[in-house]
């Protein structure tokens, strides 16, 4: 069984991909993305945008809830490059007309690489509420828009995953694995097997004593799944 454990606002393409690969699976949402109101100091920031050498937005959910900001300065700045940390959020400001690069690894380690080849001095970050490693990554000066927010999801039905077998759980960020963590036994996590979406969530897993962990090739759904299918055939 396989366990999509994205939040409801994003985990529906995933339930898709799913249901595409006739998969056996239950959608446990252990987060919850709500808009955040930008304070602002932030919203001042955008009277200077032409100012920054890049805007770089890390997540799907900095795009549906900071890109009315944006747009309603964009026009005036449009020769300002905008940067997406991976193809899904690319594709996401695709769709609302706006072209974006992504960096060769879909992290923030790729976007600081990315950064430091062109040599961009200024950048304004679209994020969630927690400051995005970016920010300890770069020498580059680094102003963020905070527009939403990743809360722990109440009322979640461990039961489901305890009750198992054997399942094979998708895990895209830290928040959601140490939620995982907090409210299962150390007998309970070794019957798991984790799908990682990345290397840092996997060196943290390891520490927490799950026994097997698979790093997906990048945090693309496709990726991810195509891990999770190799751990159930």
């Amino acid at each position: 069984m396989i366990v999509n454990t994205r939040p409801k606002e994003i985990g529906e393409k995933t339930n898709s991909l799913l249901k595409e690969l006739k998969c056996n699976f239950i959608h446990i949402p252990l987060t919850e993305i709500k808009k955040l109101e930008p304070p602002a100091a932030a919203k001042i920031l955008l009277d200077k945008l032409g100012n920054y050498d890049a805007v770089i937005f890390t997540s799907q959910s900095a795009v549906k809830f900071g890109i009315k900001f944006f747009q309603e300065k964009f026009e005036s700045s449009k020769h300002i490059p905008v940067i997406s940390i991976g193809i899904a959020t690319q594709s996401c400001l695709y769709e609302l007309g706006i072209s974006s690069d992504v960096p060769q690894t879909f992290n923030s380690e790729g976007i600081s690489n990315l950064i430091k080849k062109r040599t961009f001095r200024k950048c304004l970050v679209f994020c969630g509420d927690k400051p995005p490693q970016l920010t300890s990554m770069t020498d580059a000066e680094i102003d963020i828009f905070p527009c939403y927010k990743s809360k722990d999801k109440k009322n979640v039905d461990f039961e489901r995953i305890k009750k198992l077998d054997r399942s094979v759980i998708l895990i895209y960020t830290h928040q959601s694995l140490e939620i995982l963590v907090k409210n299962l036994t150390t007998y309970e996590m070794e019957k798991i097997i984790l799908i990682c979406a990345s290397e840092r969530i996997l060196k943290l897993a390891l520490n927490y004593s799950f026994e097997d962990c698979v790093l997906a090739e990048t945090p693309l759904d496709r990726d991810i799944l195509d891990a999770a299918m190799k751990m159930i055939n």
